[in-house]
């Protein structure tokens, strides 16, 4: 398979998107970083596997240091943004620029700790469904191949500073059944120890790629 000599507008239409969504808290960027390092040890085409961070998590730290949050509560558990519509338009927008840029330079597969339309539902978490900001500013994505959702189940809650979201741990889950499912998105449930869910994700991730890229396989 001749990828690398194809334009990078090419090899961005043909890559197959694997988007990992879910609650705070839930395992997500750790799959994430165990996915792409399975396909890079693969070697060959692989090795170029790339992944997109969750650009809401670098906002959320700046916007923290714009706002003096933690100058404010030196010794608070946690430090809560205060956030706007705005904010969330801006989170979707270089999201997706992430996403598209690393589509057009990495392997056939690429894997995104988060996306736009996630950033869509935190949008509705903070600020209610009546604020449609990211959806506005990114009303369409390329098509996802598969959504990986990480249960919330067996992973405790991990306050790292900036976690605010216990409490709504289990509403936000049901969110992104309900939201993947209207949406007639491909998604399956990630569950079971880290081990289970990462062998899991590598097997549902393999057959997206054996149906579209037989011939790499």
């Amino acid at each position: 398979m001749d990828w690398f000599i194809r334009t990078p507008e090419a090899r961005a239409a043909l890559t197959q998107r694997i988007v990992i969504v879910g609650s705070e808290s839930t395992g997500k960027t750790t799959l994430a970083r165990e996915l792409v390092a399975h396909y890079r040890g693969i070697g060959g085409i692989w090795a170029e596997t790339k992944w997109v961070a969750e650009y809401g998590r670098e906002y959320t730290e700046l916007l923290l240091d714009r706002q003096e949050a933690r100058n404010a509560e030196p010794d608070a558990v946690v430090h809560s943004a205060e956030w706007t519509a705005p904010d969330f338009a801006l989170i979707a927008i270089e999201q997706q620029q992430r996403e598209d840029a690393a589509a057009a330079s990495g392997s056939p597969v690429l894997l995104c700790d988060t996306d736009a339309f996630a950033t869509q539902l935190w949008e509705r978490r903070y600020l209610g469904a009546g604020s449609t900001a990211a959806l506005d500013a990114v009303p369409v994505s390329a098509p996802r191949r598969l959504y990986l959702l990480a249960d919330l189940v067996g992973v405790p809650f991990e306050q790292d500073g900036i976690r605010d979201g216990e409490s709504y741990r289990e509403e936000m889950q049901r969110w992104f059944v309900e939201e993947l499912t209207e949406r007639g998105e491909p998604w399956i449930l990630i569950t079971g120890t880290r081990t289970q869910r990462l062998a899991a994700s590598i097997a549902a991730v393999d057959d997206v790629v054996s149906r579209r890229f037989p011939e790499l396989t």
